[in-house]
């Protein structure tokens, strides 16, 4: 069903999207070493250099500057990143996206290649794309690999769609999914059933946003994440050689 469409497949987006290397560095930080550990290898799989350093003063305690270069992106406390990374972040079981809260470092990497992302993050990367479609409005388009992966996550998405929202759901046939509140594109294509995707096709080019990764290995995913409207227009046609079947 994908032929004659003329956008490259899912997984050739993946390995075509240019890394963009950005640098994290920790300032003053005297946080557990557990906790220190869980934020460094959240980002360590990612196109982002990490590095601490000291003020002169010693404060504030425990910040993280985001930086291209010499230019500022954003900074956050190392607590909230915490809070969001750590392997039992409260954002793997949010049924709301209202409650979604995304510190302004991760909402600045706005291109990022990872590798061997397992499925809680994963999880905790398509939050933000949801939690945006919540704020912004437009159509949300997630691939789950099979419809059943969306059972606990039903209830996120039914608010996603009760808030206005037009989600199509993708992925293998193995779970009946209501039709009444999402659009479904039921197909077994390994294009879908070994991809992951949220791409959010907002009102303005300003929000579009996208997560896009290949499963190159059992429950291991290699991808990106884009604000780069192009790149998610470039998902979208892609998407369209797959049109709803339910």
């Amino acid at each position: 069903m994908a032929d004659g469409n003329a956008a490259p497949d899912l997984q050739d987006i993946v390995c075509r999207v240019d890394e963009r290397t950005l640098t994290l560095t920790f300032y003053n930080d005297d946080v557990p070493q557990s906790v220190l550990g869980a934020v460094r290898s959240y980002f360590e799989v990612q196109t982002v250099e990490l590095r601490r350093a000291a003020t002169d003063d010693g404060h504030p305690r425990n910040f993280v500057v985001l930086h291209d270069d010499d230019e500022f992106l954003a900074a956050s406390d190392l607590e909230s990143i915490y809070r969001v990374v750590r392997p039992d972040s409260p954002l793997l079981s949010v049924s709301d996206p209202e409650n979604v809260e995304y510190p302004d470092v991760l909402r600045e990497i706005d291109q990022s290649v990872f590798t061997n992302y397992g499925r809680a993050r994963m999880i905790t990367a398509s939050r933000e794309i949801e939690a945006s479609a919540s704020r912004y409005g437009g159509t949300l388009h997630s691939g789950f690999q099979r419809l059943s992966n969306l059972r606990p996550q039903y209830w996120l998405y039914e608010r996603l769609a009760e808030a206005g929202v037009d989600t199509h759901i993708y992925g293998e046939p193995d779970w009946d999914v209501s039709t009444d509140a999402h659009i479904v594109h039921a197909y077994d294509d390994p294009e879908i059933t070994k991809t992951w995707f949220v791409v959010l096709d907002a009102p303005t080019d300003e929000h579009k946003r996208a997560l896009l990764a290949e499963e190159r290995h059992a429950d291991q995913f290699y991808g990106f994440w884009t604000f780069d409207a192009d790149i998610v227009d470039v998902i979208l046609a892609r998407l369209g050689a797959f049109p709803p079947t339910g």
